[in-house]
């Protein structure tokens, strides 16, 4: 069965660290395997796309010191919380981010981004009062 992914963005971060944050934990949702690609799609020109998963993928908004509350809620009831912390800013590389990770308390970690999967009931329990991640851009987008 595939799980409900839902993403929990903190809308006051940097539009830049907004999307950094959403690509990885995109990125990280598809390394784990949890979710299928469709078959890949062809246009009425017949011009072929590449497959996609094929589940829904809600962005949601909370503010940072809520997606640490947020992930403990999801460890507390069996959903994965996949998180990007602000220690990712500033790691090079992987193991530069985990050593930093060991050098740092929970306490001390704050959170950008969260990608929450596990059984719809218990997903939509958890983001039930959260509001969709609104739109910070002021001018069009070229």
């Amino acid at each position: 069965m595939t799980p409900r992914c839902v993403l929990v963005l903190d809308p006051a971060a940097p539009r830049w660290l907004i999307a950094n944050a959403s690509a990885v934990l995109g990125a990280s949702v598809g390394a784990r395997g949890d979710v299928e690609l469709g078959p890949g799609l062809v246009d009425a020109t017949g011009s072929r796309w590449p497959a996609i998963a094929e589940i829904v993928v809600p962005v949601l908004a909370a503010p940072a010191a809520e997606l640490v509350e947020l992930r403990a809620a999801a460890h507390a009831a069996g959903v994965t919380a996949l998180a990007f912390p602000d220690l990712a800013r500033a790691a090079a590389t992987y193991a530069e981010l985990a050593a930093a990770m060991a050098a740092t308390p929970a306490a001390e970690v704050h959170i950008h981004g969260l990608a929450l999967l596990g059984p719809d009931r218990l997903v939509r329990g958890l983001t039930r009062g959260l509001r969709a991640l609104g739109d910070p851009v002021t001018e069009a987008v070229r």
